[in-house]
Formats: C-alpha cells, sequence, structure tokens
C-alpha cells in the first residue's frame, strides 16, 4: 500500500492526514473526473474550482496509498494521474456505494457523518467496554435516532440496501417452501420482508418493529399487505407468537451478549412445534475480506456496544437459551452468513 519503510507507513497510517485526504478526493469526486479524461491536477482543479498546487499535493499523497497511478512527463514535469483498483470503488457509480459514506458534503449522509464523533471516542469504549455515542450526541443511539426523523431515515435506507443486495441470496439459499409464516424481527421498514414476501406468494409475513418506524413500513410493504402483518413493538417483550420461522437479520450484532441472547430466547418462547430461527449476519473471520468485519465489530462497539460474532460465537449464544445451531450457509455477499437454529426438545 506504501512504498516507504515501516516507520513511515505506521506514520501515515496513524495520522489524521490518510482519512482525510481520502475524504476529501471523494468529495470532490476525482475518481470519477480521472475517469472522465481529466487527469493533470491542473485540469482537475479547474473542474473542481480548487487550488492547483494543494490539489497536486492531495493527488500525490492518495496516489501513494494506492488510489492513483501518478506518471510524471520527464519535459514538462507534469503529473498525470489514472485510476488504480482501489480507487475505482470511489467512483460514484460503484456498487458499494462508498464515496457517498465519505463525502464531507452530500446531504443525503445524515447517518454516516453522526457516527464520526463517537469513531473519535474509541480510546473511551476501550477503556470502559461500553458504548460512546451518547457522549458524543447526548443521548443512546436508539433515542437519537427516534430524536432526528432525518438520520433515523439515513440508517432505514442503509439497512434496505443492505436488503436489496442480501434477498435474492436468502430467497434461494433457504428452503422457505416449507415455511408458511415468517416473522421478521427487527426488520427496520419492512424492505427485506416486502421482497420475501414477493420472491415467494404463498408465504405470509409479520413484521416487528419499534412504533417510530411502523407508519414507513405500512407504506413500503402494502403491495404484500394481504400477506404481511405490521406489530409495533419490542423484541425484548414477548413477540408475536405463531411463526414456524423467526428472521433476525442484521440486528444481533447491535446488542451486547447479554441483550443478543433476550432477542434469541424471546424468538424461541414464541416458536411453533419444529419451528426455527434464522439468524444472517457478518461473521468475523469467515469472508474474503475480513477487515470489513473487524472495522463493523469497532462500529458496533462505540455506536451499541454490539460486537460482530464468529460461528462458534453464534453457537454458544443460542445454546444459552436452549436453541441448537443446526445448519449454516455462506451468501456470496462477503463475510454474511445464514444460521438457522431449532429448538431443543425439552425432557
Amino acid at each position: 500500500m506504501f512504498r516507504q519503510d515501516p516507520l513511515n507507513t505506521i506514520l501515515a497510517l496513524g495520522s489524521g492526514f490518510t482519512p482525510t485526504a481520502v475524504r476529501v478526493t471523494a468529495t470532490l469526486r476525482l475518481p470519477d473526473l480521472v475517469e472522465q479524461g481529466h487527469r493533470t491536477a491542473a485540469a482537475l482543479a479547474a473542474e473542481t474550482g480548487t487550488d492547483e498546487q494543494s490539489l497536486g499535493r492531495v493527488l500525490h499523497y492518495v496516489s501513494l496509498l494506492g488510489l492513483f497511478e501518478e506518471t510524471t512527463d520527464t519535459a514538462s514535469r507534469q503529473r498525470t494521474y489514472e485510476l488504480t483498483d482501489v480507487g475505482r470503488v470511489l467512483l460514484g457509480d460503484h456498487p458499494g456505494n462508498l464515496r457517498r459514506w465519505l463525502d464531507y458534503e452530500d446531504p443525503s449522509r445524515p447517518m454516516e457523518a453522526r457516527f464520526e464523533p463517537a469513531v473519535g471516542r474509541l480510546m473511551d469504549a476501550v477503556r470502559t467496554g461500553l458504548p460512546v455515542y451518547e457522549q458524543a450526541h447526548g443521548r443512546p443511539f436508539w433515542k437519537d435516532l427516534e430524536a432526528h426523523p432525518d438520520i433515523e431515515k439515513s440508517f432505514n435506507t442503509g439497512i434496505a440496501r443492505i436488503a436489496d443486495r442480501l434477498v435474492p441470496e436468502l430467497a434461494r439459499i433457504y428452503d422457505w417452501a416449507s415455511v408458511g409464516h415468517v416473522v421478521d424481527v427487527g426488520g427496520g421498514n419492512g424492505s427485506l420482508l416486502l421482497k420475501l414476501l414477493t420472491e415467494h406468494p404463498a408465504l405470509r409475513g409479520t413484521l416487528l418493529e419499534l412504533p417510530s418506524v411502523i407508519d414507513e413500513a405500512a407504506g413500503i410493504t402494502a403491495p404484500v399487505s394481504d400477506r404481511c402483518e405490521l406489530v409495533a413493538g419490542s423484541f425484548f417483550e414477548p413477540m408475536p407468537a405463531g411463526g414456524d420461522v423467526y428472521l433476525i437479520a442484521n440486528t444481533l450484532h447491535n446488542w451486547s451478549d447479554r441483550d443478543a441472547a433476550r432477542i434469541l430466547g424471546r424468538c424461541s418462547a414464541a416458536l411453533v412445534p419444529g419451528g426455527r430461527v434464522v439468524v444472517v449476519e457478518r461473521l468475523l473471520d469467515s469472508g474474503k475480506d475480513p477487515v470489513m468485519a473487524s472495522y463493523a465489530d469497532l462500529l458496533m462497539l462505540v455506536l451499541l456496544g454490539g460486537r460482530e460474532r464468529s460461528m462458534e460465537d453464534l453457537r454458544d449464544l443460542g445454546a444459552g437459551v436452549g436453541l441448537t445451531l443446526t445448519d449454516a450457509r455462506k451468501f456470496e455477499l462477503p463475510g454474511h452468513w445464514l444460521v438457522e437454529y431449532t429448538k431443543e426438545e425439552t425432557r
């Protein structure tokens, strides 16, 4: 990544200039401009309304990070830039949508911008083992969402985006034909459940979510309203009974082991005979890029006191509330798995 000795590599990694320079690159949409043919600092400065010399210094730095390939014409001493595979990730049309996440000025990213002050308090979280979001913003994470509808909408949009990537596989890799009724536990605005019921017309669904989300979910799930019940409530309270499958997608990692066990326990208590609990989560050290899972693990720590877990962690978590891990299936989406539990027979 860096073309210098280990001491200077650590300096670059530890310096605040590394994330800041990458964010400037994203905000100014430099990868898109280079892709369009603006390949010198002068051309890029003209397109972005920035100072040519200052922009050139940033371009040189992020090229050393691997975002661009920088070459210098020996006669003119002018530097030109080509995108690398790393830099292409910041293109506006990249499916990972990372440019938006890093853009300082994108008005559509209130949730991502809200994370940053909490991330800056990682040291406090490491010392205490507790989330630090409330220290940064004056309210715990979920209360802050309720107090800021624009942030809550941004958060739910992010969940829906993940659902867009997961549902085609979720609909394919699990035997939904054997399921009559699925309860989507903490399913956000209902996007995932909508897509699942659309893929499987014989399936009925129930969405369990907080009252603040239900109105939005009603609009989103309207096309399948004849097969979809919306229940306002908490998954820490008794759940709607009668589901064949209780689906918990990208939710357990938001919670500590104690609270995650409580959620699984409520699902277990509501199961019909022969019913199953299905958990969809990103697992630690299970994908081709474990750095992303570790990043998410730290984010869960500072925001919520939750954590990403390994397969063994999930096995132990279920066993603690009488659930046996009976199946595990890997998604094509890196790091994500479907884990199935059944209820242990009582004697």
